[in-house]
């Protein structure tokens, strides 16, 4: 089990390859630049590697929901989307999503999942401050409460100092991570998977 931090000042890494039938988790608290990232390195929707992020589902609920509060349809859309991940883990071929890595639930199952399915697991972690997350948040116009927010801003840097020494206890079997600032993540051109 490996993990690599990359060097604030090195601008060489633009493209991460891993094995075909991998599950490569793009992690980050929100507000980091995940859905951002994803949506610029997979736009193409036919491509054959399976994106999964909450975003585009939540997008297309809220005009039939907006008039009942987020927090209260919150809970079923993640028990959808986590319902969609791991079913796209039974699957074969390239699978990369989406997932805060704060929820240690969802950490367990998407690692249970992949273990159970024989696929590898890599994580991409977005390490950003906590005011440039809050500003991301901002951006979209999607501000989590601040009380969620404490949570995640306190779990996130153990689960980031653990997937430098062990992978595996952030999300059980990875085999990897790379820990990105927001800079570097802004630099990277493709995540590849070859056979």
């Amino acid at each position: 089990m490996t993990a690599l931090l990359i060097s604030p000042t090195d601008r060489d890494i633009t493209e991460f390859r891993y094995p075909r039938n991998s599950l490569v988790v793009l992690a980050g608290v929100p507000g980091a630049g995940k859905s951002t990232l994803l949506r610029r390195l997979f736009p193409d929707a036919t491509s054959d590697i399976k994106v999964l992020d909450s975003e585009p589902i939540r997008d297309r609920w809220k005009p039939t929901l907006q008039a009942i509060p987020y927090s209260v349809w919150r809970p079923l859309l993640h028990l959808h989307y986590y319902a969609l991940v791991l079913r796209a883990i039974k699957t074969d071929g390239p699978l990369v999503i989406h997932d805060c890595a704060t929820k240690p639930l969802a950490r367990q199952l998407i690692g249970r999942a992949a273990r159970q399915a024989g696929r590898p697991v890599h994580l991409i972690m977005l390490d950003v401050p906590a005011d440039l997350a809050k500003r991301g948040q901002h951006a979209r116009d999607r501000v989590v409460r601040e009380g969620s927010m404490e949570t995640h801003n306190r779990r996130w840097p153990v689960l980031r100092d653990l997937a430098i020494t062990n992978p595996g206890r952030v999300i059980p079997g990875a085999a990897s991570a790379v820990i990105l600032t927001r800079d570097q993540a802004d630099r990277l051109a493709r995540i590849t998977f070859r056979p």
